[in-house]
């Protein structure tokens, strides 16, 4: 008897930018269980990027100190809060952030390790 089972990473998740923080909902938390810190990049394509970096990764002190970001974990969901990530965001995007969320489908890529804010058509 042949099973496959599902994985929440397979679900899209969703994110909310707004001017202070990212929110991500249960389904895009859901790999970052293990985060100590958090990198937020935007790629080519202008989607943002995050990757869970883990304690022995910041610990090994290979990576910039200022890029890491810290990420609250809660039942239902997890946020990562910087104003200042927000306005850079906000300007690499191009797009107007407030105390109203803009949402974002996201995903996982397992072979990156990254989740994947699929906000490449924000300026369009």
């Amino acid at each position: 008897m042949g099973i496959t089972w599902f994985s929440a990473k397979e679900k899209l998740g969703q994110a909310s930018l707004y001017d202070s923080n990212i929110t991500l909902n249960m389904v895009a938390s859901v790999p970052f269980d293990v985060a100590y810190k958090v990198q937020v990049g935007v790629d080519d394509d202008k989607n943002l990027i995050i990757e869970p970096i883990s304690k022995e990764r910041v610990v090994r002190g290979d990576l910039d100190e200022y890029s890491l970001l810290p990420i609250q974990l809660k039942k239902s969901y997890s946020r990562i809060n910087s104003t200042s990530l927000m306005k850079k965001i906000s300007a690499a995007l191009g797009i107007e952030l407030s105390k109203t969320p803009v949402k974002f489908d996201t995903k996982w890529d397992d072979e990156s390790n990254m989740l994947i804010i699929m906000t490449g058509k924000a300026g369009e």
